[in-house]
């Protein structure tokens, strides 16, 4: 089946509320908490009337696989991405990388550098960027009050 990248639109709402507070992704976002309905579907109207971030959603076929959203920050894009469930650790997150950074080159020429941040325990996801040729350009260290050097 052909895979690709469509524009988010209203009607998927829900499923990104669902893919939202799936416990892994929830463990692997810089955000843990729950998101609630009321926030979701707040934050998602305000999304869709931003230009400088658009969600997309990616398919197999007519399956929902997974969902990427780019934030355009000057000359670059940073992006976020999850697989569904159901469909994870079958390369569909190299997939994905490789078919964002080229729809963002595609869509917007001036950008020069596509990057996503991954948190250290989120090897599936570093991997995932390292086998669809994206390279690590750094590390960020921290010490929190009470825990390390303090």
């Amino acid at each position: 089946m052909q895979q690709y990248l469509r524009k988010a639109t209203i009607e998927d709402m829900d499923l990104l509320f669902q893919w939202a507070n799936d416990p892994v992704v929830r463990k692997n976002s810089f955000s843990t908490a729950e998101i609630s309905y009321e926030e979701h579907t707040k934050w998602y109207h305000n999304l869709l009337k931003r230009e400088d971030c658009i969600q997309y959603i990616y398919m197999d076929g007519d399956c929902p696989v997974g969902q990427v959203r780019i934030t355009l920050k000057d000359d670059e894009a940073e992006i976020g991405y999850s697989i569904c469930a159901e469909k994870r650790a079958l390369g569909y997150g190299i997939k994905l990388l490789a078919l964002i950074s080229k729809k963002v080159w595609e869509d917007f020429p001036h950008v020069k550098k596509v990057y996503g941040e991954v948190k250290p325990e989120n090897t599936a996801s570093q991997k995932a960027f390292l086998h669809a040729g994206y390279t690590e350009t750094y590390r960020v260290f921290e010490v929190t009050k009470g825990k390390g050097c303090n």
